[in-house]
């Protein structure tokens, strides 16, 4: 099976900007706030090829957060 083609800057999940910061070349990311991280099940949950090669955006985050704390 063929790698996907894979842009750094756009979340792997809504396909819209991850507004990264450290790909930006910035010292510092939202990801990086002490009131936010991204969820190890989040990532768990993206295809083996995807994990650790595009961020995922904020509102992702929020989103899935949102819907675990829900249940």
């Amino acid at each position: 099976m063929p790698t996907p083609n894979i842009d750094p800057a756009l979340c792997p999940l809504c396909k819209t900007s991850n507004a990264c910061g450290v790909e930006a070349g910035k010292s510092t990311c939202w990801c990086m706030a002490a009131d936010l991280s991204v969820p190890q099940a989040l990532i768990d949950s993206l295809p083996d090829e995807l994990q650790g090669r595009a961020c995922i955006c904020e509102a992702c985050v929020r989103r899935f957060l949102a819907t675990t704390q829900a249940q």
